[in-house]
């Protein structure tokens, strides 16, 4: 929070942008008609142009029909590395989250077999490639339509293991659990989630936590969520995304003052010593 910028995708590639992300074209065609989530890429460059040198930007990879982002990633698809690629180094960003908890993404792509080793593979050659940029992975629990569960941390255990296996026994340290049950929906966690005993500990291995942060409570989560981190010998990192929504409505248009708020309340925390 704070300098990083944080925009979720669903517009296309850069050099190819998706209808209703053009310049001069009808909103209408887009997501979120608003266009204040997943902006057009001319609008991103135009925010980076208006903004402090330096600044970094973070983003989200979703999973549509329409935009596949996440299956094609961890499928390994050409345009897709390109993508990330194109990311880390033209735009630098400060972090890339792989929403693998996004509906509809195949479970197969994140749970025990044959796939999800092709999966973790492109992710942690990633990560090797772009040490400057953090790769978030959701970790979550779900029951499925079919009655089934979905828990994606043996995924990440995964990920820290073959990274283990490239580097002398120490993962990459831009690989991070991202925990966030509300999965988008500004729900307030109960607690603070646990922090498995095998996720690398005193090393300063970022570690993330989120959900329903708002300019009301975020000194709160903030403070309970870097105690936790600090505890396990890690870095804290967290986002906000509903909580400055007309309506704390991810889908719905900023609202300037709740996002003033929650500014003016981060840097509060930040400058308190907490």
């Amino acid at each position: 929070m704070g300098e990083d910028l944080d925009r979720s995708i669903m517009t296309g590639f850069p050099w190819q942008p998706a209808s209703g992300y053009l310049p001069g074209e009808s909103m209408e065609g887009r997501r979120y008609p608003n266009g204040e989530t997943y902006p057009a890429w001319h609008e991103i460059d135009g925010m980076i142009a208006a903004m402090p040198a330096g600044t970094r930007l973070s983003f989200h990879l979703n999973n549509t029909k329409e935009c596949p982002y996440v299956s094609a990633l961890l499928r390994g698809d050409p345009e897709m590395l390109r993508l990330i690629d194109e990311l880390c180094s033209k735009y630098r960003a400060r972090h890339i989250q792989v929403n693998i908890s996004a509906r509809g993404l195949p479970t197969e792509l994140f749970t025990p077999g044959e796939v999800w080793e092709k999966s973790s593979q492109h992710l942690v050659e990633l990560a090797e490639r772009h040490p400057e940029t953090l790769f978030l992975i959701p970790i979550f629990q779900r029951l499925l339509p079919d009655s089934t569960s979905a828990d994606s941390w043996p995924f990440m255990q995964r990920l820290l293991q073959a990274s283990s296996e490239r580097s002398s026994g120490k993962p990459a340290g831009n690989l991070v659990a991202f925990f966030d049950n509300s999965a988008g929906s500004g729900k307030v966690p109960d607690a603070v989630p646990e922090i498995p005993a095998d996720y690398p500990r005193e090393v300063a291995q970022p570690i993330g936590f989120t959900g329903g942060i708002s300019a009301s409570n975020v000194q709160d989560w903030l403070s309970r969520y870097s105690a936790a981190a600090a505890a396990h010998g890690c870095k804290c990192i967290s986002d906000a995304q509903s909580g400055f929504r007309e309506g704390r409505d991810r889908g719905k248009p900023i609202d300037v003052g709740a996002l003033k708020g929650l500014v003016q309340s981060v840097y509060q925390w930040g400058t308190s010593g907490a």
